[in-house]
């Protein structure tokens, strides 16, 4: 809609799932172009909050510093929503976040397989095998010729 990240997603939420929500989102970017801090939230009122809640929610967001600020400061997540929430935010469950992917090789060889026998043939005749890279985790994935073959459901 814009082009802000935050502002698009606020869009988005309020107008196809008519949720009204709250989005923000930034990056602290160095002079070299790395980056120092970034981060966001998601913030969704709940069926059956009165206007209250949501004025006073709306008041402390325009008083907040930006969340890449926060993170950049040392903020705790924790920290960050009780910023966001006040005195009244009360954490019921705590999950560690962690980078997991689920790709593997038997995932890929199934790609690979559902593309059919010509298609696998082409890439032994033309390339003497295969790549393939997650875009998850960047793992790369590796097929010689002889791989290639017994994908083939008739390999010649």
């Amino acid at each position: 809609m814009s082009g802000e990240v935050s502002e698009d997603f606020t869009y988005y939420f309020a107008n196809s799932e008519q949720v009204p929500s709250a989005v923000g989102a930034g990056v602290l970017v160095d002079t070299d172009h790395s980056i120092l801090a970034a981060g966001g939230f998601i913030i969704q009122m709940m069926p059956g909050a009165d206007d209250e809640t949501t004025t006073a929610l709306e008041q402390r967001l325009s008083t907040i510093a930006p969340i890449s600020t926060m993170v950049r400061e040392g903020k705790t997540p924790e920290e960050i929503l009780e910023a966001l929430i006040g005195d009244e935010l009360q954490i019921l469950d705590s999950i560690p976040v962690q980078f997991k992917c689920h790709c593997s090789r038997e995932r890929v060889e199934i790609a690979i397989s559902s593309l059919g026998d010509e298609e696998i043939q082409r890439m032994i005749d033309e390339d003497k095998g295969a790549e393939a890279k997650c875009h998850f985790c960047n793992e790369a994935y590796n097929f010689n010729e002889h791989d290639l073959k017994e994908l083939q459901s008739n390999p010649s």
